[in-house]
């Protein structure tokens, strides 16, 4: 039982010391892609949303026009039928 105890924490020691190299090795990778120029997913997400936001604006533009009557189509050219 004894030994059972003692190879139980050392391989909690080894998972907790991975764990830890893990996450100083994710923190140092963050911070090289913050040096080296990349934007943030923050920042990625919100030029989304104000891309959105002005594409919004332009549909409901674009729909007021074609609610209000005022859109006039003319065919030039008729399409044959096919029977």
């Amino acid at each position: 039982m004894l030994r059972q105890d003692r190879t139980t924490r050392i391989l909690l020691a080894v998972i907790a010391f991975l764990l830890g190299a893990n996450l100083l090795a994710q923190v140092h990778q963050d911070r090289k892609a913050q040096a080296a120029g990349l934007p943030d997913q923050g920042a990625q997400l919100q030029a989304q949303v104000d891309q959105l936001t002005s594409l919004n604006a332009k549909v409901d533009k674009l729909s007021g026009f074609l609610e209000s009557g005022k859109l006039k189509v003319a065919v030039t050219e008729m399409p044959k039928a096919e029977k």
